[in-house]
């Protein structure tokens, strides 16, 4: 119990919020292509990415000095769908995982 209410309290961040819609929504992205839309100073980013990745929400994938973020499952599309995020009804990241299974 107490994981998963760290999770939901880690949920409630505006930021990481953003972070999850924006890759819903636009499918895989490296942090440069993600700040102008989040808004944040780089550091801060990598650190709610880093929060993000450690429960297993997202997954990156290094090429060369770039790093690539996406949702990691499809599960987390649907509980954004459920929480009510508009960015979770018509996703890339949806079509992506589906193409993977």
């Amino acid at each position: 119990m107490k994981e998963t209410a760290q999770l939901f309290k880690n949920l409630g961040h505006p930021v990481r919020l953003k972070v999850l819609c924006l890759l819903a929504r636009e499918g895989r992205q490296c942090v440069c292509r993600m700040l102008p839309d989040v808004g944040v100073p780089q550091p801060t980013l990598s650190r709610h990415l880093a929060l993000l990745k450690s429960h297993g929400l997202i997954e990156d994938e290094r090429e060369g000095t770039m790093v690539f973020y996406q949702i990691a499952n499809g599960v987390v599309i649907e509980v954004m769908h459920a929480a009510g995020l508009p960015c979770a009804c018509r996703t890339k990241a949806r079509k992506v995982n589906a193409e993977a299974k």
